[in-house]
């Protein structure tokens, strides 16, 4: 055992007591007692048998005959009382018995089993046994990010994990000792992001504690996914002992019980299969009683926050993982979840520079990412396994414009599985890709997961007949995509911009020949499509030379088939484009991320969003009023450029809109602005926040001006010169307009806008010293 940690005789005798009383449950409210006035460390009566338990933290020989001795005379006390109930007597040392007393017991071995604490809890649940059969089962989404192989062999390269709490950061050591410690901490991390990666090497330090008897609990991961539609822990963890092939379901759960399981786990939001058609206001409840067997795994796990240690210091702790926007805010997600209010919620942050430079050179590729390109763990590591990384520093160089960058890579990772599967030409794949891409869409999440079914059924949409062999080769090694649930042999896409990048191809394909587009797959979108995907399909329209009358036909058809989302993505692009909507069409039911109204020369007046969940909706000074959609009975998360319902143009929200909080440029500008500070480094910070504050959308850059007088405005071009020398924005050219996107390292733009008083970053400094 630990020698760090010394357990009272006390905390000795109540982890033995805990033990027992799992053992035996018909006496689970038995303990210690007096017998002849002496104390006892515990009577135990079954229907069967009497269990008379000591338990010592002694090595001495002394000690051992004292409690032996009151062992067998009570012992012989009561075999006299109970008839024909048998007595067992149970002498319980802290460490392996020594010779001296095992010497003392074997004289009465007839009535009193002699065992070290370890082997005494071995009799509650063999730990060992259901460590090794875990080891090999899936551990939520890792695979070899080339083979696709459970037991992925790269490097772990540790990943930032950040305390909503205090903004501070935790390692993934100081997340193991959280855990001991018996804290509920719960991970957030989109998929792809490195949850499950990270969730396996807690479990793997769990485990190596465990095994060298540094404490007596051990970690037991269960994958969420596996347990829809379960609400009572014991049924959670009889399934999952069941699926491991450990043999004795029922001794996890009483161990867990007892207090002596580490409960990790993974995917909360992969427990639920939402449907989001219908009002807005239903998904709140949806998701509360989609989380009732996490809720009632929160609430049941043994509290020991205020009993005894275990001899290690380490207490039952709960982790708990899963995609931090599945819930619309924190406040819903605690309460889904059941959270304590002392509940530590940790946010893993994507790759660093530094960290990506560490992996890639750990997979033979080193070299840096494009700015462009997401650094989420799961992608990166398939386009470094299959050496896409070289492809697209040595073709594309510096390109910054993500809808170009992304064309590339979808052409070359489609070129690159072509070559492979000889028979199915490049532009095919892609095909596929993209028809996978709108099936998922039929998930709340657009990312999946896809049953072998609707992938063998996208490929048959693209080619025109079933796969044959080299086909069905092909399909279970798509790139982009990761293993769901390897039973089932399904899919899921591994990062949302590569999926929002895929999306674009079958809106193109619609508006070519929206009567020829299949009615099914169009009536089965049930998630909108994202900026990329909006921009990319603007630029293949763009292309196509297609005319805003062509358009017009597609988006009129889409709404007579009732497909919202289809409706809602045409007409982000024809606002794109600057086409008008020349028929009143209606949006209905249809949860959309973002949408911006701005000047953009198309009048889409005739577009009614009713009964919509937006994310974010911004209403430019700049907007037309006459020219944008009519919102009826629609909840807006927030709304931006507009300070109150009296400033939203007039006739345009219905009074049964629900907007949930308004938010300015001017408001947030002038806080920052008023901190005392020189005014380049105001100017700095102000700047970083509105880059920073749209992940993967990108600022126009005159609208980082708004909300400053004209003295800062003289500022922001050599701002954004010091902040793309450091790396932490990029810009680009679309059309006229000039777009900045931030850099990777998110962390560091954190600290700078959540401490820039004491930051010492050189940005600061370097903004500071610029004169008006």
């Amino acid at each position: 055992m630990n020698k760090d940690h010394r357990i009272t005789p006390e905390q000795f005798e109540n982890d033995v007591r805990r033990i027992a009383r799992q053992l035996w449950p018909e006496a689970e409210f038995s303990g210690a007692t007096k017998h002849d006035g002496r104390e006892r460390d515990g009577v135990f009566d079954t229907e069967d048998c009497r269990h008379i338990v000591e338990a010592t933290t002694s090595r001495e020989k002394a000690k051992a005959e004292k409690d032996i001795k009151k062992l067998v005379g009570l012992a012989s006390k009561l075999k006299g009382r109970s008839g024909t109930k048998a007595v067992r007597g149970w002498f319980i040392t802290l460490h392996e018995p020594t010779s001296d007393q095992r010497q003392v017991a074997q004289r009465h071995r007839d009535i009193i089993n002699t065992l070290s604490f370890a082997q005494f809890q071995h009799r509650l649940v063999d730990s060992h046994a259901y460590l090794a059969a875990r080891s090999k089962c899936a551990f939520g989404s890792v695979r070899d990010p080339g083979t696709g192989a459970l037991d992925a062999s790269i490097e772990y390269v540790p990943l930032d994990l950040v305390r909503s709490d205090s903004e501070g950061l935790v390692s993934s050591a100081e997340l193991v000792e959280l855990v001991m410690a018996g804290r509920v901490t719960v991970l957030l991390g989109d998929y792809g992001a490195g949850k499950s990666m990270t969730l396996r090497e807690i479990y793997q330090g769990l485990k190596h504690r465990h095994h060298k008897r540094e404490t007596p609990t051990f970690p037991v991961f269960v994958n969420l996914r596996d347990h829809y539609g379960q609400s009572e822990p014991a049924e959670i963890l009889h399934r999952h002992a069941r699926s491991i092939g450990f043999d004795n379901p029922s001794h996890l759960v009483r161990a867990w019980r007892a207090g002596y399981v580490h409960l990790i786990l993974d995917g909360f939001d992969e427990i639920t299969a939402l449907n989001i058609q219908g009002s807005w206001r239903k998904l709140k409840p949806n998701r509360y009683r989609a989380m009732e067997g996490v809720r009632k795994l929160v609430r049941e796990h043994p509290n020991l926050a205020s009993a005894p240690t275990h001899d290690s210091g380490s207490r039952a702790g709960l982790l708990i993982a899963g995609r931090a926007h599945f819930f619309d805010n924190p406040s819903e997600r605690r309460s889904a979840l059941g959270l304590p209010e002392d509940a530590v919620e940790l946010t893993l942050n994507e790759f660093t520079e530094e960290q990506i430079a560490k992996y890639l050179e750990a997979a033979g590729v080193p070299g840096l990412l494009p700015e462009w390109l997401p650094s989420r763990p799961l992608l990166v590591g398939y386009l470094a396994a299959t050496q896409l990384l070289l492809e697209l520093k040595n073709d594309l160089g510096d390109e910054f414009d993500p809808v170009v960058g992304w064309e590339f890579l979808l052409d070359r990772v489609a070129a690159r599985e072509a070559e492979i599967e000889a028979g199915i030409d490049g532009a095919t794949v892609r095909r596929i890709l993209e028809r996978l891409a709108t099936r998922a869409r039929a998930s709340d999440s657009g990312l999946g997961p896809l049953r072998q079914e609707s992938v063998v059924q996208a490929f048959r949409d693209v080619c025109g007949y079933d796969p044959d062999d080299q086909g069905m080769v092909l399909l279970q090694r798509l790139p982009g995509l990761g293993v769901y649930r390897d039973e089932e042999e399904s899919r899921m896409f591994i990062d949302d911009t590569f999926v929002d990048a895929c999306r674009a191809g079958d809106v193109v394909e619609f508006i070519t020949s929206p009567f020829d587009f299949d009615s099914g797959t169009l009536a089965s979108i049930e998630s909108a499509m994202g900026s990329l995907g909006v921009g990319m399909a603007h630029r293949r329209v763009g292309q196509n030379g297609f005319s805003e009358g062509k358009v017009n036909t597609a988006i009129q058809h889409a709404a007579r088939q009732r497909s919202s989302y289809m409706v809602a993505d045409v007409a982000k692009l024809m606002m794109a484009a600057g086409f008008s909507v020349r028929n009143t069409l209606d949006v209905e039911g249809a949860l959309i991320p973002e949408l911006e109204l701005g000047r953009s020369g198309a009048d889409v007046s005739d577009l009614h969003f009713v009964n919509c969940f937006f994310e974010r909706v911004e209403v430019e000074a700049s907007a037309e009023p006459s020219e944008i959609p009519i919102f009826q009975g629609c909840f807006i998360e927030s709304m931006e450029g507009r300070v109150s319902r009296q400033d939203l143009p007039e006739g345009k929200f219905d009074k049964e809109c629900v907007i949930d909080k308004f938010v300015t440029a001017a408001h947030t500008t002038a806080k920052v602005l008023d901190l005392d500070l020189p005014l380049g480094t105001r100017v700095c910070l102000t700047v970083l926040k509105k880059i920073y504050e749209r992940r993967g959308s990108g600022r126009r850059e005159n609208a980082l001006y708004r909300g400053m007088d004209d003295r800062a405005r003289r500022f922001v071009p050599r701002v954004l010169q010091v902040l793309q020398s450091e790396k932490l924005a990029f810009k680009y050219r679309r059309k006229s307009d000039t777009i900045w996107m931030a850099g990777r390292d998110r962390r560091r733009a954190g600290r700078l806008i959540a401490a820039p008083s004491t930051s010492e970053d050189p940005v600061l400094s370097k903004c500071g010293k610029l004169s008006g």
